[in-house]
């Protein structure tokens, strides 16, 4: 039975495929396989506990009661009534 194969041709042209060649001509060639089934299983993981982290954050959203901001009492060019007796005292 013949192994699975799988060539990686970047086209230099894309930044993305520019970064991941330059991070793969780092690793020693002996390791670069190991490398690509690491870094493809740690992409999968991350997907999944993305997944698994917005899932959780929508089921807690729907459970709590969001309301608006409350608004402000003062106007923003209103001075506080602290200010007003401070300058009242002198």
């Amino acid at each position: 039975m013949k192994r699975p194969q799988y060539v990686f041709r970047p086209n230099l042209n894309e930044p993305q495929h520019r970064r991941a060649w330059a991070l793969l001509q780092q690793v020693p060639p002996a390791k670069r396989k190991e490398f690509l089934v690491q870094s493809i299983l740690a992409a999968e993981q991350t997907n999944r506990l993305e997944k698994s982290i917005r899932k959780v954050v929508r089921e807690e959203l729907q459970a709590v009661n969001i309301t608006g901001a409350v608004p402000s009492s003062l106007s923003e060019n209103a001075i506080p009534d602290s200010a007003l007796d401070f300058l009242n005292s002198l």
